[in-house]
């Protein structure tokens, strides 16, 4: 079966619209406030981690926002863009979790998780242009020891011509009373417009979303629109909406301003599949309340 994660955050896609008085979504977003350097069109490095991980579920933090998680029980070897979580020059925290296979309550023996950064020139055809010092890997398994957990954490510079106030001024999660019910609420509210394939209020909530996106990867108008027009195409092309699992976990992160849920094996609560050409469709989600609001929103 083909496999797509929709990282719309970091990633995400969300929408209010369901029967319920109540809701825990803000039907209009608090609008973003972004800010480009004169030189944003010329000067547009792109942030990628290079990584190969093997026989675990494991977990990409930079500044605490979850870039990428991933059951793994087999090999593999990719890049994957970091700039979302990359709101303004300076220094960067990496921070990498290796965790036993799901289901599983220890380290495989062969468990493991190495990577390097490299920046390309999106500016440029998205030509390379160089590479972080530094190669990073989790240290390996100690076969002598019961081990349900190995960590690793890092520190690089990065220059981007843009600054992003959004969640890094939020609402303390962990502070919110009912934050779990909250968020199952919001991913109810959120499988019932899928199900519609309610697409303007789907674009209505995801604009914040969509418009951080396209300033951190340096998207033109006619790229940002095509990036709509896929989700769209997507919820009308035969994809039916798998239930959300009651055992779903919140996760916190973003440095305790931003959550989601997941799946115990590491996967998105909401997952698409279309049965008839065996594509599976993963839809991540992130959320935060800003300063001074109560209910949730998306970025």
């Amino acid at each position: 079966m083909k496999i797509k994660t929709l990282l719309l955050v970091p990633s995400f896609l969300i929408c209010l619209g369901c029967h319920s008085q109540s809701t825990s979504l803000n039907p209009i977003p608090t609008p973003l406030k972004i800010e480009k350097k004169a030189d944003y069109t010329k000067v547009q490095p792109y942030y990628q981690l290079d990584f190969s991980a093997a026989f675990c579920l494991f977990e990409v933090r930079v500044n605490d926002v979850l870039v990428f998680t991933m059951n793994l029980d087999g090999q593999t070897s990719t890049m994957i863009p970091i700039n979302s979580a990359i709101l303004e020059s300076g220094k960067q925290q990496i921070a990498i979790k290796v965790l036993p296979l799901a289901g599983q309550k220890l380290l495989h023996p062969s468990a493991q998780f190495k990577y390097n950064i490299k920046v390309f020139d999106a500016a440029n055809d998205l030509n390379f242009k160089e590479q972080v010092p530094g190669e990073y890997a989790v240290a390996k398994v100690d076969p002598a020891k019961k081990q349900t957990v190995l960590t690793q954490t890092a520190s690089f510079n990065a220059a981007v011509p843009y600054t992003v106030t959004a969640y890094q001024h939020g609402t303390d999660l962990a502070s919110v009373k009912g934050l779990k019910d909250k968020m199952h609420d919001a991913y109810q509210q959120l499988s019932g417009l899928i199900k519609k394939a309610d697409v303007e209020q789907i674009k209505k909530l995801i604009a914040n979303r969509e418009n951080f996106a396209a300033v951190t990867m340096y998207l033109n108008k006619e790229e940002a629109d095509d990036r709509m027009s896929g989700i769209v195409s997507n919820l009308k092309s035969g994809f039916k909406l798998e239930p959300i699992p009651a055992d779903a976990v919140l996760k916190i992160f973003g440095n305790g301003k931003l959550a989601t849920l997941i799946r115990p094996n590491g996967e998105p609560a909401l997952i698409l599949k279309n049965e008839k050409d065996h594509e599976e469709l993963q839809l991540e989600f992130s959320f935060f309340i800003p300063a001074g609001k109560t209910d949730l929103e998306i970025i």
